[in-house]
């Protein structure tokens, strides 16, 4: 299993997320520890050397992936509108 860290400017958009929404988000950050390779939605970033992102809608979520600490740290949470929102955050993940 593998230990799921939620970074501040993560942790600030999950609490400003409708209770609906943040219900199947925590889920998601459930199922990422269990294994996140497994997830049908994860996906590397290019260019990161531990960056990937899972999908839920329009929503992305952006984290680190760390193997050989087994943990994740979730970097940031957002609404996709285009491709510069990943332009935007992709220092986060350097």
């Amino acid at each position: 299993m593998y230990q799921v860290i939620i970074k501040p400017p993560a942790e600030r958009e999950f609490v400003k997320l409708p209770n609906d929404l943040k219900k199947k988000v925590y889920e998601e950050f459930k199922q990422l520890s269990i294994n996140p390779f497994e997830h049908p939605q994860v996906k590397k970033i290019k260019d990161t050397k531990f960056g990937y992102r899972l999908r839920h809608g329009r929503w992305r979520i952006l984290f680190a992936l760390f193997q050989k600490e087994r943990r994740i740290e979730i970097v940031d949470i957002f609404l996709k509108k285009g491709k510069e929102d990943y332009n935007k955050r992709i220092k986060l993940l350097r």
